[in-house]
């Protein structure tokens, strides 16, 4: 698998909008992912292994089969967490890194919002900072051993949904 694979549109407009918004309004949000031992905890994080709530399941099953469609490597990998991120305005994320042999999928479900809003997926690689735009419907796969972090919008609160997969 390539390091950091980016695919457009794999869900429509309407489809961020309603799982945001479904997403947004019923979810369980608890103050801090904490991303190193040594980092203060940042964002907002709802961790959907203890929730209920079958609209959610099943918006959850859709974007997991779209992933496997996207990501034939995944076959060999089993899923063992599934959380969605909010950051607030001026949010400032810690790099960190997700593990070894685990592969992170994020999706983007936040609305159209303008670059300059900030809001990417930031990545260091080789002593290089090297981002991806927060776009709605854009599904992001890499090597969760790759440091990175979530970068806030200016105005706006910053949704991902995670998948990771651990490798067998």
């Amino acid at each position: 698998m390539e390091c950091i694979i980016v695919y457009d549109d794999v869900i429509t407009n309407e489809e961020v909008e309603k799982y945001g918004s479904m997403m947004l309004y019923n979810c369980p949000f608890f103050y801090g992912e904490r991303d190193n031992p040594s980092t203060q905890p940042s964002g907002m994080v709802c961790d959907f292994t203890e929730i209920n709530i079958p609209e959610l399941h099943e918006i959850l099953e859709n974007l997991l089969n779209k992933i496997k469609e996207k990501c034939k490597d995944l076959k060999d990998c089993k899923l063992y967490r599934t959380y969605l991120n909010l950051f607030l305005p001026g949010e400032t994320p810690s790099f960190h890194i997700d593990g070894e042999n685990t592969v992170t999928c994020l999706y983007y479900i936040n609305p159209n919002v303008n670059p300059n809003e900030g809001g990417e997926t930031q990545f260091l690689i080789d002593n290089q900072i090297k981002g991806v735009m927060s776009k709605p419907g854009r599904l992001v796969v890499f090597d969760g051993n790759i440091e990175h972090r979530a970068t806030s919008f200016t105005h706006f609160p910053r949704m991902t949904l995670a998948f990771k997969f651990k490798k067998k």
